[in-house]
């Protein structure tokens, strides 16, 4: 028995998976960088300055994280 066909993604995810990393990596990397520096200092009560380097530090294996799956999963559905 075949599995079901998938459906096709929404158009706003085609959108994304079709801008240049360049600017994927201007989009997502100010975002991670603002959330992850909220949660080190608002939740776990880090200082602001070691709040600020812990979030550029993830927010950039985030960034990563984020464009590199957005691209796995475009170059998965087109084969």
């Amino acid at each position: 028995m075949s599995p079901p066909p998938r459906r096709p993604p929404p158009a706003w995810l085609r959108r994304w998976e079709g801008l240049h990393v360049a600017t994927q990596v201007a989009v997502v990397a100010p975002v991670a960088v603002l959330v992850l520096w909220a949660a080190h200092v608002f939740l776990m009560n880090q200082p602001i300055g070691r709040g600020l380097l812990y979030a550029v530090f993830w927010g950039v294996l985030a960034t990563g994280a984020v464009v590199g799956a957005s691209r796995s999963e475009k170059a998965r559905r087109g084969r």
